[in-house]
């Protein structure tokens, strides 16, 4: 049974004040600068307009981080399905869902949750004469018609069948809105009430009193935007900030045993991996695609990059938290003999005595990029080069600003492989994420993959209801990807935040999609 959302602990992803740097000097005492009744946070990313519409880009994420708003269905700590505004489901036919709805529950203009209102604020996205058109969100819930069918019950029908349906209805961007919403403004059912955004700096909420759940434990939360982990780190050390998201594995060690500070550390579904480019250039041969899984010594890149506790080795796209997951993949072992000889047998040779490997006369050179704003992905890519640099294979590295410009490159073919941070499961169902990277009609698919047998079997789970059925299916579908490797699964992330020790019932979620509750509060 779910628990209420103080079990989901709305994580944060909101709109960071771009903070100063912290210049020498005396640490400010803890609080300094913050009232008993206002929480201050800091984290990498967030908000990017003045009024940010849930179903626009990621801001749905960011105001359900936030608890500004809520969805139909959310997922508790074990990445199961449970119902949150709904009351409960059935499903009638492979295309029909009826959903009932709670009692009781107010907007933040304090009109009633109703069938109305969900219908409204889901049409609103997958109509694509909505000025809020959300193609993806279209997409992913492939709904042919909503009908009310009474006050506090819906009927869903969907255009095929979705096995997925009630977990995409986790989907932050399907947050249910008042019909006042508009353009200007907005109203969600969550714990507080949007009240300012400074895009890309900060994001202020205010406690909304008739919260259905019960009063906030904080009048007012400042989410501030600080994208340097250095600066982040600081800036909490300094007193300025009672949470610190996404905090230095290094400095959590340094830490951990004080007694004023809580360490929070929680496995998630983050994957960091390689979109590897198997449609063109060297790595078409899935010889050297081998050769690179033994090449890469995984348990070094965690114990040096994450400090030996922000993560776990992985062996397969999803977690072991993950009922999903396949575990009886194994993480490739470090074999640098294995990976030499593989390259070998795929053609390779180092005929000038430069350490360097060549085909047919010609240096095999990788281009290798990555993107700021994750602490471990610069580290884990210097560490990556080298490592392949002692098997004979030369690499070019870049960094750029965000994903985008990687993914471009990628499908170009001016980049062979590409370190990615993603969440592979965030609606807690494989389906969005084998889809849309692995099938060759894939929106994500940036390596030119293709595999019938793979998009056969994706189809398949999409359209089996039977858990068990499922599970076989994408247990394959794991299988496929760790032998012919379209992407390198490296480690999966642990999210590890700073937090104050008088704030009690902190806690982050696997998804990354929840933090701010009712729950959260300073101790008395």
């Amino acid at each position: 049974m779910f628990k209420g959302i103080c079990f989901l602990l709305f994580f944060i992803g909101l709109t960071w004040l771009a903070w100063p740097l912290i210049s020498g000097g005396p640490v400010l005492p803890v609080n300094s600068s913050n009232s008993g009744n206002k929480l201050v946070v800091g984290k990498p990313f967030g908000l990017s307009a003045v009024v940010p519409d849930p179903a626009k880009g990621y801001n749905g994420w960011y105001l359900s981080e936030a608890g500004v708003t809520e969805t139909l269905f959310a997922l508790d700590f074990e990445m199961q399905l449970q119902p949150l505004l709904a009351a409960s489901s059935r499903q009638l036919d492979p295309l029909s869902w009826e959903v009932s709805l709670k009692q009781g529950i107010q907007f933040h203009d304090h009109s009633p949750l109703n069938a109305e209102a969900v219908k409204w604020s889901l049409e609103r996205i997958i109509n694509p004469d909505s000025e809020v058109f959300n193609k993806r969100l279209q997409g992913l819930l492939d709904i042919s018609s909503i009908t009310v069918q009474d006050e506090q019950t819906l009927l869903f029908r969907t255009k095929s069948p979705n096995a997925a349906f009630l977990y995409n209805l986790t989907a932050p961007g399907t947050a249910i809105l008042s019909p006042a919403s508009n353009t200007k403004r907005f109203f969600g059912t969550g714990p507080f009430v949007l009240e300012k955004t400074v895009p890309n700096q900060e994001m202020r909420v205010r406690a909304f009193p008739d919260y259905w759940q019960g009063k906030p434990g904080f009048e007012q939360v400042s989410l501030k935007m600080i994208t340097n982990p250095a600066t982040r780190m600081l800036a909490f050390e300094a007193g300025q900030l009672d949470v610190a998201a996404y905090f230095p594995e290094q400095d959590a060690l340094r830490l951990q045993n004080r007694d004023d500070v809580q360490i929070v550390q929680q496995p998630t579904t983050r994957l960091c991996f390689l979109f590897v480019r198997v449609s063109d250039g060297p790595l078409t041969d899935s010889l050297i695609r081998q050769a690179l899984n033994y090449a890469l010594d995984r348990e070094e890149i965690v114990q040096a990059v994450l400090a030996g506790q922000g993560g776990t080795v992985a062996a397969s796209v999803f977690p072991a938290i993950l009922p999903w997951a396949n575990l009886d993949l194994h993480p490739y072992p470090y074999d640098a003999p294995k990976a030499a000889q593989l390259l070998s047998q795929a053609g390779l040779q180092d005929t000038n005595g430069d350490g360097m490997l060549e085909k047919d006369g010609r240096p095999l050179l990788l281009n290798i990029w990555t993107y700021e704003g994750r602490a471990a992905l610069k580290p884990a890519l210097e560490l990556i080069q080298a490592q392949l640099k002692r098997v004979g294979i030369a690499s070019q590295t870049r960094i750029t600003k965000k994903g985008s410009p990687i993914n471009q490159a990628m499908q170009r073919g001016q980049v062979q492989l590409g370190l990615q941070m993603w969440n592979t499961a965030p609606q807690g169902d494989p389906d969005f994420f084998l889809s849309q990277v692995f099938t060759s009609q894939g929106g994500s698919n940036f390596m030119g993959y293709q595999n019938a047998e793979l998009d056969e079997l994706v189809r398949q789970g999409k359209t089996t209801f039977d858990p068990a059925a499922r599970k076989k299916i994408y247990d394959r579908v794991q299988e496929i990807i760790s032998q012919d490797s379209p992407v390198i699964p490296l480690f999966h992330q642990a999210m590890i935040s700073a937090v104050r020790g008088d704030i009690e019932q902190f806690r982050s979620h696997p998804a990354e999609k929840y933090l701010l509750t009712h729950c959260l509060r300073r101790k008395k």
